[in-house]
């Protein structure tokens, strides 16, 4: 049957926990009408020797008293309520302190600022100055044994370990009792309290292990040591921590006794000087110093010590060595002491996170778990900046295919566990600048593929209308279709036309070139040398010069066509008009453009031919045709002659072509 109640008076509320020595209870006290609680140490003897009870019984009570006197000296000690043995077991009923371990805080709210870890020192320093004045060694100080007070957020010490040693007791070989334990936990404890011989700056070696702990977040297992001088490596673990409280914990950590602090007096003198540094002290009153002398000046025995199980008490008694935290992965509520500086909120010294992607012995908080937009979209490079690196398959072709989904899921998992973050609102603000970045960019991306869409559905737009063959009888702007001479087509028709009605069947009559004489057009607008005997003709309106001559067989033409412009156009526009007038003989057979050739004066030419006929008889004409722009007029003179005859006659028609000159301050018409 299952124990209810304890002595007749404690209500069992449950089982806090259990081991060698005995089990720890939390309570409620039946006979107070506010049914206080309280925890409940059982204890039991190693052994069940009559003789040896009775040694354990005398040390228990002498140590219940000593306890007694720690919690009623010292707010910062759990009270003792009471003491009693009963069926060979012995009991100590202790205040029971409401609040959260260093370890529990540590894995729920990550590693602390270095302003919030000196308070804790330096609260706990004056603990420790008080217990060795009574000469008393404390032996078990780790993060597990020490307790944020919710009531007033001063750290509580806890269990003493000299009640389980006195549980220890045994009759040596001479018959003299002695303790068959060693107190304290690995790691925290120093070599000399491991060989049994612990000194007051065992507590503070303790003391100074449990602050690494907060600063780094590293149980001191996972720390290396110097394998010269056997002095614990910390400091990259936690590199903005000041020179100075580095120094101070250095020399608390010292392998060997005599190099650190000998009281806890001079380690507060050494936190607190000037010459150290600059940190303020809390307005709280100090307590007077009462610097312990040494307990047994004749030689080394044990001090004295109090268990105590106050608050939160440990979730194991071991009956040899006090095991390591069980570092839970704990979750719940936020806990923001005044003193202390929440992560969220920490400066340079409190850092959260880190230990590796995969490590899942890292907590992540719940409130950053979720989908991640950044890694998703952005995740060949997230990667690199959040330190995933298998993130960086996403660079591979087809493995990297499925990279973006498994970082959009577990992204925040994974960039929380691979490197550091000064806070949830860090890592936050980290996650949310990638997710707005990917936004930026797709939204870019967007935009730009839009754009080239409404680019080409206008550029076929103007394509078509350039394709048209709609002549526009005023020409009124050169871009983006500049205006084309209102009758080139008629004109072009004609010269088409004429150029083969003298064909006899099968050839083209010859073309011949006499000498040339200049003619100027009557408002002064051109002139040009042009062969005598051509026929001229004008074909000219309101709005356009058109003049041209044919010659007597009328397989040869030279044209001259200006109008006006409101803009100058660009060599390109220029090439776009000349285009456009030349391809009203695209329909002719065989009709073939080349290439726009831009002179360095910045007119045009365009090389062209077709093939026309009439009758029985057809053949091969070539032209060039050149398009210039002066002041506000346009103007396109073109030269054809039989295809046969080009070469011949091309030395005569590169004269014509020569002579032109164009005078864009003179008017169209008179």
């Amino acid at each position: 049957m299952l124990q209810t109640i304890i002595n007749n008076r404690y209500k069992i509320v449950k089982v806090l926990g259990e081991g060698g020595f005995g089990k720890t209870f939390l309570t409620e006290d039946t006979h107070l009408p506010s049914g206080r609680r309280c925890v409940i140490k059982q204890l039991k003897p190693v052994t069940e020797n009559p003789q040896i009870y009775k040694m354990v019984q005398d040390r228990f009570q002498r140590e219940a008293a000593i306890l007694e006197d720690l919690g009623n000296s010292n707010n910062r000690i759990p009270n003792l309520y009471a003491y009693f043995a009963e069926q060979g077991q012995f009991y100590l009923v202790q205040e029971y302190i409401e609040g959260k371990t260093l370890t529990e805080k540590v894995h729920t709210e990550g590693v602390m600022s270095e302003s919030a870890v000196r308070e804790i020192l330096k609260s706990l320093l004056y603990v420790l100055n008080f217990v060795h004045s009574r000469h008393i060694i404390h032996r078990d100080i780790k993060p597990d044994n020490i307790i944020l007070r919710d009531a007033d957020n001063i750290p509580v010490l806890i269990d003493f370990g000299a009640v389980r040693e006195s549980m220890g007791t045994i009759v040596n070989s001479q018959g003299n009792p002695t303790s068959s334990i060693v107190i304290g936990t690995p790691g925290f404890m120093p070599p000399e309290q491991a060989a049994g011989r612990p000194v007051y700056s065992s507590d503070l070696y303790s003391l100074a292990i449990t602050m690494i702990y907060l600063l780094t977040g590293r149980m001191p297992q996972e720390l290396q040591t110097d394998p010269r001088t056997g002095e614990i490596m910390w400091h990259q673990y936690a590199m903005n921590v000041s020179p100075s409280l580095r120094m101070v914990l250095d020399k608390a950590i010292a392998y060997h006794p005599g190099d650190r602090y000998p009281t806890a007096k001079d380690m507060i003198d050494a936190l607190q000087s000037p010459a150290v540094n600059n940190y303020v002290a809390p307005t709280e009153p100090s307590p007077q110093y009462n610097t312990p002398a040494s307990p047994n000046p004749g030689g080394y025995s044990p001090p004295p010590t109090v268990i105590n199980s106050g608050g939160q008490p440990p979730q194991h008694i071991q009956p040899v060595v006090t095991p390591l935290g069980s570092n839970p992965n704990w979750s719940g509520g936020s806990y923001n002491p005044q003193q202390y500086v929440s992560p969220a909120a920490t400066t340079n010294s409190g850092w959260l996170g880190g230990g590796g992607t995969f490590n899942t012995n890292v907590p992540v908080p719940p409130e950053i778990q979720g989908w991640n937009w950044g890694a998703f979209l952005m995740s060949p490079l997230w990667s690199i900046t959040n330190q995933v690196w298998i993130g960086l398959l996403s660079w591979v072709p087809y493995v990297g295919i499925p990279m973006p989904f498994v970082l959009g899921a577990k992204g925040n998992t994974w960039a929380w566990r691979s490197r550091q973050w000064r806070s949830i609102e860090d890592f936050k603000a980290h996650q949310r600048a990638w997710t707005k970045a990917a936004i930026i960019l797709y939204s870019c991306l967007g935009a730009l593929g839009v754009l080239i869409v409404a680019l080409a559905f206008i550029g076929a737009s103007i394509s078509e209308q350039d394709n048209s063959d709609t002549p526009i009888a005023t020409p009124t702007q050169v871009s983006p279709t500049p205006s084309e001479p209102s009758t080139s087509s008629s004109s072009n028709s004609s010269s088409s036309s004429t150029s083969t009605s003298g064909t006899t069947t099968g050839n083209f009559r010859p073309v011949v070139i006499g000498n040339l004489q200049t003619y100027s057009y009557d408002t002064g607008l051109f002139s040009i040398d042009v062969p005598q005997g051509w026929n001229l003709r004008d074909n000219s309106n309101a709005n356009e010069v058109i003049i041209y001559w044919l010659d007597p067989t009328e397989n040869g033409l030279i044209q001259v066509n200006v109008f006006n412009t409101e803009n100058t156009p660009t060599q390109e526009e220029l090439t776009n008009i000349l285009k456009r007038f030349i391809n009203k003989f695209e329909s002719e057979p065989d009709f073939r453009m080349d290439q726009p050739v831009r002179q360095n004066d910045g007119s045009v030419r365009i090389t062209w031919s077709y093939t026309a006929k009439s009758g029985n008889a057809s053949g091969s004409l070539t032209a060039n045709s050149f398009i210039k722009s002066q002041g506000d007029k346009i103007s396109i003179d073109s030269y054809i002659v039989p295809s046969e005859q080009y070469k011949e006659l091309l030395p005569t028609v590169n004269q014509v072509i020569a002579s032109y000159k164009l005078n864009a301050s003179a008017p169209l018409k008179k």
